[in-house]
């Protein structure tokens, strides 16, 4: 069954619904997730930098998910974020979106069979930000799965 991520991330993290994050799927499987500019910006007009942050942030935490959903060890499972680093590049005058990049197989088969094994791994995850077609920030996250308790 495939997972409803808007309505998950809006009823999970109420800052989502708040930010209008939409999420679109991308012809290779993973995700972008969209927000309007308006109430996403700030006093001069254009994205305002917490948003930006927050969105990549959200993009890893529902990457993270899916990596484990994809392995068949989703359910019970609390995802944190550990770190993360954003550089801002552009400003973005209009709406933007954040895109994780691809993974690299190995170390996805790494992050899920060290959760499986233990319950506990981390995953760092690189996000690019786009206005239109320009690249607009970068995003490194640390993110942390853990077995919830009685899981």
């Amino acid at each position: 069954m495939q997972k409803d991520w808007q309505t998950l991330l809006h009823a999970s993290i109420p800052l989502a619904q708040a930010m209008q994050v939409r999420v679109q799927a991308q012809p290779d499987g993973r995700l972008a997730l969209v927000v309007p500019l308006a109430p996403n910006r700030n006093d001069k007009g254009t994205g305002f930098g917490g948003s930006l942050a927050t969105l990549a942030t959200l993009a890893g935490w529902v990457e993270t998910q899916r990596q484990l959903d994809q392995a068949g060890l989703g359910e019970g499972v609390e995802i944190v974020i550990q770190h993360g680093e954003t550089d801002y590049l552009l400003p973005a005058e209009a709406d933007f979106c954040a895109c994780v990049l691809p993974l690299a197989d190995a170390d996805s088969e790494r992050f899920c069979r060290l959760f499986a094994r233990r319950g506990l791994a981390r995953l760092t995850l690189q996000v690019t930000l786009y206005c239109g077609e320009l690249q607009v920030a970068r995003f490194r996250g640390d993110y942390v799965a853990k077995r919830a308790d009685g899981a």
